[in-house]
């Protein structure tokens, strides 16, 4: 074993040492390793930063893997370590290993950059100041010792930023994830990077409104996905499903008023033309088979005077070449020059769109010419926060990850000053400033296949964000209402905002993350029943939304299967997953339900 672990594993506590031991570890293009040890010394507060130079590394260095000695613990330990995209891991495996995120530029699930370990000599949150989309993290039980390690990427097109690392040692009653997640909200909260919802609320009306009430989306109209036609064109398109025209939104807002649901923001997903996914980034007009434009506004008008809030669904990371503004100059391009297409979609193949061509070709007159229909509420753009930050080289418009992210912020900050607020898919927090609302924080968070390493799945980003930013945290919670007693009662522990979707399931391929459970309207049976389970959500919303706009202080394991969530303004949630009641402060709470304690 390394010398630092065996450093670390036969001496004290971390905190009291005059300077951790911290072992750098170089990969070279040819793969071979090196391996130096600095050293690194707290300062008053217990915080302990890592610099790495980026002008002092050795000639051919690709990668750079940072692990303080506090950052390992033995097999069979005390203890846990936490990923950012929600995982804790207990000692218990003698080898095994995770990689948090991955070495593809499109995609990775470092949410936001920290990681954490709790082990019988120190707790501590590492935050990665810098190079934030430079790096994976690498979880590794090898040896009877577990390490928790970033590994940078220094070589190629990459910022030229040195590495720097803060490591927040924590002590009492902060030594527990809970404790990580509050020091890096503070650390946010301290450089102003975010403002509390209590704050925005003042100059927000869309947001406090959007706070206290359900997000409902309506898929209206879409094409096969994924398409049998990849290079679609006028001719060879193929047509689009009607599955909710404009009158039927209408009938909706009135099943709503006629269960009793009075306050929701309604999101269309698919007015634009030819529906959902159809032809990004074209959006006018209006799609004239779901009623035209005319109607789309007399909507709008009708939802407004019902109460009602009413956005849009729009897209400016994906392109097809059916779209009537496509030029070869939108897509990110890959090293060799050629585009980049992971996946097909709706339109076609789907091509990743460099962030800054499309700022630069359609904002923020479009997105002005969108609110110009009559939109007020959190507009949402799709995909944008759900992955990581394109790579871009085309040499025309070059983009780093860190570039791309800036111009997708810009976006994020249009739709805000013309709508009211903004939304969109996923949880990268690098959008903290301007994002309102998240319509999944986890992806298939109850139902995926998790790495063996990991114990259980808690909610590490809502102790950040929650009453920062408003979210539904799992793509299964979705149409919660509808669901089985486990799914409603994770929603209400995660402290998610009820998120509903006409039509979820639209796939041709059957794969459908939001689960197989669904809201409809082809009838006006499915549309009452539509109704009575937005409302049934609502009713115990009602009970719950004053603590969206709270910070949430504290989430532990009470017993086994019974969980605790702990808020700001003193309230409790009680979650109770065992197979017998659980007693607490006197009072019973079932199986698979919950209870409020303020």
């Amino acid at each position: 074993m390394m010398r630092v672990l065996s450093l670390m594993i036969a001496g004290g506590c971390v905190c009291g040492l005059m300077a951790a031991q911290v072992e750098l570890t170089y990969t070279y293009a040819d793969k071979h390793e090196e391996k130096k040890t600095v050293s690194a010394t707290p300062d008053a507060k217990g915080v302990v930063t890592v610099i790495v130079k980026r002008s002092q590394l050795p000639q051919g260095v690709e990668w750079v893997s940072v692990l303080p000695e506090f950052a390992a613990a033995k097999v069979g330990e005390d203890g846990y370590y936490v990923t950012p995209d929600g995982y804790l891991g207990t000692f218990r495996l003698q080898n095994a290993a995770c990689m948090v995120g991955g070495p593809s530029t499109f995609y990775g699930r470092n949410y936001m950059p920290i990681f954490g370990m709790k082990n019988p000599r120190a707790t501590f949150v590492g935050i990665v100041a810098t190079m934030r989309f430079e790096y994976d993290l690498h979880v590794l039980a090898k040896d009877s010792v577990y390490t928790i390690a970033p590994r940078f990427h220094v070589a190629g097109f990459v910022p030229p930023d040195d590495i720097v690392i803060h490591y927040h040692l924590l002590e009492g009653r902060d030594a527990d994830y809970a404790g990580m997640a509050r020091a890096y909200r503070n650390y946010q909260l301290v450089r102003e990077v975010c403002k509390p919802i209590k704050a925005r609320v003042k100059e927000q009306p869309e947001l406090a409104y959007a706070a206290r009430s359900p997000e409902v989306r309506i898929r209206q109209g879409w094409k096969p996905a994924p398409s049998p036609v990849l290079e679609q064109s006028l001719a060879t398109e193929p047509p689009m499903k009607v599955a909710v025209t404009f009158d039927r939104v209408g009938d909706i807002l009135d099943a709503f008023k006629r269960a009793g649901v009075k306050r929701a923001q309604l999101c269309l997903v698919g007015w634009n033309q030819k529906g959902h996914d159809g032809r990004w980034p074209q959006i006018f007009p209006v799609e004239e088979a779901l009623g035209g434009e005319e109607k789309l506004r007399r909507l709008i008008r009708k939802a407004q005077r019902m109460g009602y809030l009413i956005v849009g669904h729009t897209n400016s990371s994906d392109g097809y070449s059916v779209a009537d503004v496509w030029d070869w100059d939108l897509p990110a391009k890959r090293e060799d020059g050629t585009p980049f297409s992971n996946a097909v979609w709706s339109g076609g193949q789907m091509y990743a769109l460099c962030p800054q061509r499309v700022f630069e070709r359609f904002y923020p007159q479009d997105i002005r010419k969108v609110a110009g229909l009559g939109f007020r509420g959190l507009h949402y753009i799709d995909v944008i926060t759900i992955l990581q930050p394109p790579r871009c080289y085309d040499p025309n418009h070059p983009c780093t990850p860190k570039e791309s992210a800036a111009w997708f912020d810009r976006m994020l900050a249009a739709c805000k000053d013309h709508m009211g607020g903004v939304a969109s898919e996923g949880a990268f927090d690098f959008a903290c400033g301007n994002l309102d609302y998240v319509l999944y924080v986890y992806f298939s968070g109850l139902s995926g296949k998790h790495n063996a390493l990991h114990d259980r799945l808690i909610p590490i980003w809502q102790l950040v964000y929650n009453g920062i930013i408003l979210s539904n945290p799992f793509t299964e919670t979705v149409n919660a209402p509808a669901k089985d007693l486990f799914t409603q009662t994770k929603l209400v522990e995660f402290n998610g905002r009820p998120s509903f979707y006409f039509y979820s399931k639209f796939k041709a391929d059957k794969k459908n993350w939001m689960g197989e459970i669904d809201l409809a309207c082809a009838t006006d049976e499915e549309l009452q029943r539509a109704a009575e389970t937005v409302k049934k959500g609502c009713d115990v919303f009602d009970a719950l939304a004053d603590l969206q706009l709270e910070f949430m202080e504290q989430h532990e394991q009470l017993a086994p299967g019974v969980f605790r969530t702990a808020f700001s303004n003193g309230a409790e949630i009680i979650c109770n997953y065992a197979e017998s009641d659980y007693v607490h402060n006197g009072q019973a709470i079932a199986p698979n339900r919950y209870r409020l304690f303020k």
